[in-house]
């Protein structure tokens, strides 16, 4: 067998587990990153929350940071809270655009909003 044709037949070899262990493109690359409370008629402590690819994240504050999952459904992105090892659901709900996130309170039936920390409705928050 010709030397080039092994080489090939070897890079092949190399080449192909790689392209294959390569992460597919992340269907949720808009939320990856850090969402602040942007507005809050119950004014609550103001808190961020951060989501990374992998499907965890965190909510911000000053008191101590909270562990979350979540996953994206249709419009809403649905989270659990690791709260002292109990499992709070938070679902949030999310614009055409992307921009933002509204997030209902059962308990008062006002919305807060998040915006991304590096966005360009950050100018629009009064938190």
């Amino acid at each position: 067998m010709p030397r080039s044709l092994i080489a090939v037949a070897l890079l092949g070899m190399i080449t192909m587990p790689l392209m294959a262990a390569a992460p597919a493109a992340t269907p949720n690359a808009w939320l990856v990153g850090d969402w602040m409370l942007c507005k809050d008629p119950d004014k609550s402590p103001k808190d961020t929350l951060r989501f990374a690819a992998d499907g965890t994240g965190a909510v911000l504050r000053s008191k101590g940071n909270i562990e979350t999952v979540y996953r994206v459904r249709e419009s809403r992105v649905e989270l659990l809270a690791n709260a002292n090892g109990r499992a709070i659901p938070i679902t949030l709900t999310f614009t055409a655009a992307r921009d933002v996130l509204t997030v209902h309170s059962e308990k008062t039936g006002a919305n807060a909003t998040y915006v991304r920390k590096d966005g360009k409705r950050v100018g629009e928050c009064d938190v």
